[in-house]
């Protein structure tokens, strides 16, 4: 019906890459940044509203468009943020923050682990586990970070893929006190003569 760029899955995933922007430089999550984040959702919603408005005049569409931001993908990104801010604040949980002296000493415990491997009867196959804590060690707590970073972007990838049945669902209802946009009764006129 209508170019790509103005589906809610689009849109949505404009509106939180613009909100992805400006959600880290919050501290405490609260009541007060979610208002803020709420006002930042209009102002992005209102860039991709004037260019629609250039595009084509369909106010009913629009309106179920960002009804279906404010109350489908605002709460959802809500609760995703509001968990993944709380672990970036906790420092994802990580042994002492990731800090060097916990990368020494997952690289000495593997170490250590290597010198008792080496002087005991342990099966083969556990020898090179050892040399992996030495060779990894220092790198665990960007492991750590790494993968929760990639679930939180897998998760609003997620959100943006349910957007399109939110799509499907705008397009195929239409209120029956909604005037029809000109362009398409212009369409249906157009049918009728042929």
């Amino acid at each position: 019906m209508y170019p790509d760029r103005f589906r809610l899955p689009q849109v949505s995933e404009h509106v939180l890459a613009w909100l992805e922007r400006r959600r880290p430089g919050f501290g405490t999550w609260d009541g007060e940044v979610e208002a803020q984040l709420q006002a930042e959702a209009r102002l992005a919603l209102a860039d991709v509203s004037k260019r629609f408005s250039e595009v084509a005049v369909d106010p009913g569409y629009w309106e179920r468009l960002e009804r279906g931001i404010y109350s489908v993908v605002l709460p959802r990104y809500f609760q995703l943020a509001r968990e993944h801010h709380a672990l970036q604040r906790r420092k994802y949980d990580l042994w002492r923050g990731g800090d060097l002296l916990s990368r020494a000493a997952y690289t000495g415990g593997g170490l250590v682990t290597a010198v008792v491997v080496a002087l005991t009867r342990i099966p083969d196959w556990l020898e090179p586990l050892p040399f992996a804590f030495v060779l990894f060690g220092p790198f665990l707590p960007d492991m750590q970070e790494s993968f929760h970073e990639r679930r939180y972007r897998r998760q609003l990838a997620t959100l943006v893929r349910d957007m399109d049945v939110e799509q499907r669902q705008l397009e195929a209802y239409r209120p029956l006190d909604e005037s029809v946009p000109p362009a398409l009764s212009e369409s249906n006129d157009f049918k009728e003569k042929s």
